[in-house]
């Protein structure tokens, strides 16, 4: 995580303070921390000044995770009924959360807020499988997030950790927004694309489009010179939104066609979160 957990029930997170699990942190005066417990004999005999020293352990706590969920219609791109990688990930964020002891809690929106996907922080049985089919079955419409943006105010006021699921194929004013307004919390952007739109376009050929937000249909002919140039926009689009979480603290993990847990796990251990 970007800071330290500020709950009070025991869990698996480093929190602010001392404690009484986790890991040693160092000998502190039996004054300051009146527990007999925590005695350390040989520590407090070779004490020069003949203190009585403790043990003082590394603060653990519990942490409410959330997921922000963008449905705009771009969303519904490269993800089906039966396999959607948007899905599988939101799920094992709450299988996760539940094996942490936390609390798994979600906002969603595209447009309009969503109050049928909202879910307030919970530890419910069976609730990965309940994320998973509520966001199977709604893969997104609508124009813009400014449902999203307003949904942000139903997050809780206490430090949780938010994973903010988008294409953020939005301008990037909304995206500073959007990460401005989540300053209390550690967020981590999940950015959700999908190869075909490089691996599967032709070099040459008519191709049609169709914008899912908005509906509006174009045919293109496509050739070599506008090729390139399309996919050249694809890579500085993606180098532009690592400059832009970067500067914000704020590493993405990439989820391109399917969720591997295991890519994924390796991008926290490397400080993604």
């Amino acid at each position: 995580m970007f800071g330290r957990a500020r709950g009070v029930a025991p869990g698996i997170h480093r929190a602010l303070g001392a404690g009484l699990n986790g890991a040693f942190l160092r000998h502190g005066s039996l004054l300051d921390a009146p527990d007999a417990r925590r005695i350390d004999v040989r520590a407090s005999i070779t004490d020069p000044f003949g203190g009585v020293k403790v043990r003082r352990f590394e603060n653990r706590a519990r942490i409410d995770v959330f997921v922000a969920l963008d449905l705009s219609g771009s969303m519904a791109f490269g993800r089906a009924e039966n396999e959607d990688p948007v899905a599988d990930f939101c799920a094992a964020v709450a299988h996760a959360a539940l094996r942490s002891q936390d609390r798994f809690g979600m906002i969603a929106a595209g447009p309009r807020p969503r109050a049928d996907l909202a879910l307030r922080a919970t530890r419910r049985a069976g609730l990965p499988d309940e994320i998973w089919r509520k966001v199977a079955q709604d893969a997104g419409e609508g124009r813009g997030v400014a449902g999203l943006l307003d949904m942000l105010d139903e997050l809780p006021q206490r430090r949780s950790l938010v994973f903010v699921v988008s294409d953020f194929l939005l301008p990037e004013p909304d995206i500073e927004e959007l990460l401005g307004r989540l300053w209390r919390h550690d967020v981590a952007p999940i950015v959700v694309r999908s190869s075909a739109i490089e691996t599967r376009l032709p070099r040459f050929g008519l191709v049609e489009t169709r914008d899912l937000e908005t509906g509006r249909r174009r045919t293109v002919l496509m050739r070599r010179s506008l090729r390139e140039a399309w996919l050249a926009h694809a890579r500085e689009r993606r180098a532009s939104l690592d400059r832009l979480f970067r500067r914000h603290g704020r590493p993405a993990f990439d989820l391109v066609d399917r969720f591997d847990p295991d890519a994924f796990a390796d991008h926290l251990l490397s400080g993604g979160v």
